[in-house]
């Protein structure tokens, strides 16, 4: 599912929770990591646990191997320029391809998973995520469990919980937080990539239709704008408003911004996660915080939530003393698009008008350059 695959990852989900249950799996785990190995050996349905093995191996093979081809696509798109759809007209959903917080898709799925995908305009994973969340919830009890957690009541909460199913929770919450923050910044890239070839191709049309002139009593403003449909609304207003196409000229701007930084931003993203380490980890010390908090007395739900947070720090901790150069926390603001206006003087004031109701970062007046005779 993170990589793109959703059938696969719809149809492995379902067999992971119907197999899992019927070889008592997850028990199994719980019970050989509380040393109760002899307990887990009874409790494991060896018919339904060989079966388990096979896909198991496969999917984690699978998955290596797709990512491995989905990369052979992305360097063959970015050399054969491959066209970018900017919205479409689907049986379940509307889609247009706009730029989003990926922050904010983080935030939702913290609240409930499946949200942040349905934030990004991921209609059938979100859905799917939403129900897988609320149907293993309702199986382990856990709703209940957690009230009686923050209460206080950790022994009420541990002996309400369903252990199998509330194993398959840690992995579930950590994956959909994350999945949510990277679609938006995948999103996000992709805005930008179809933007930038949108500007370009509009300016090499227009050079070849209208060559530079000279036109006096005319004023030139250079305005900075973000990658945004801002930039496209402005030029369309501009021209509404009686600038003529040649005369304004929209470019990207190529930023040497070369420092790493952790989370990526509506304004930034570097093509690098450092959080993938840290989140896998934040899942794997979950789970390990869940299984010991069954005997531990604040119980597997704060205990699961302790792993969370802790295996984060270190995951995150272990990328950046792997990480070489300087790196900033969060990504800064930037110029990524420069819209050079020449117009008559008479439309200057509605012109940065235009400007400032369509987000440009700032502009400045060309001073007028006196014609030497």
């Amino acid at each position: 599912m993170f990589i793109g695959k959703y059938f696969y990852g719809f149809v492995l989900v379902i067999w992971e929770l119907v197999i899992n249950s019927k070889a008592n799996i997850n028990m199994a785990i719980a019970l050989s990591f509380l040393g109760r190995f002899d307990e887990a050996r009874e409790i494991l349905n060896e018919d339904w646990a060989l079966m388990y093995v096979g896909v198991y191996v496969y999917s984690i093979w699978d998955s290596y191997r797709c990512a491995v081809e989905i990369n052979k696509s992305h360097k063959l798109s970015e050399i054969e320029d491959a066209p970018i759809t900017p919205s479409e007209v689907s049986f379940f959903d509307v889609i247009v391809l706009d730029k989003k917080h990926p922050w904010l898709g983080l935030v939702w799925s913290v609240i409930s998973p499946g949200l942040g995908q349905l934030y990004g305009g991921s209609t059938i994973i979100g859905t799917f995520i939403l129900g897988w969340w609320i149907f293993v919830c309702y199986k382990a009890v856990a709703i209940r469990s957690w009230l009686y957690s923050f209460l206080g009541d950790f022994s009420s909460a541990a002996a309400i919980v369903d252990w199998h199913w509330y194993l398959f929770l840690p992995s579930i919450y950590s994956f959909a937080i994350y999945q949510a923050y990277s679609s938006v910044n995948e999103n996000n890239t992709l805005f930008d990539i179809e933007q930038v070839r949108y500007l370009r191709a509009r300016a090499d049309h227009l050079a070849q239709q209208h060559p530079a002139d000279d036109v006096q009593n005319t004023v030139q403003i250079i305005a900075t704008f973000e990658h945004s449909p801002f930039v496209e609304m402005a030029i369309h207003d501009l021209e509404k408003l009686g600038v003529p196409p040649h005369r304004v000229v929209a470019m990207p701007v190529e930023n040497l911004v070369t420092d790493t930084h952790i989370i990526d931003s509506i304004h930034q993203v570097d093509g690098r996660s450092i959080l993938d380490g840290a989140m896998m980890s934040a899942a794997i010390f979950s789970i390990l915080g869940t299984i010991y908090g069954f005997v531990w007395y604040l119980g597997p739900i704060i205990w699961g939530l302790i792993g969370m947070v802790g295996g984060f720090l270190i995951g995150l901790t272990i990328e950046l003393l792997f990480t070489k150069g300087k790196f900033r926390f969060t990504s800064r603001r930037k110029a990524e698009v420069i819209i050079k206006v020449t117009c008559q003087v008479s439309l200057q004031h509605q012109l940065l008008h235009i400007l400032k109701a369509r987000k440009a970062s700032g502009f400045v007046i060309m001073p007028q350059m006196s014609e030497s005779v």
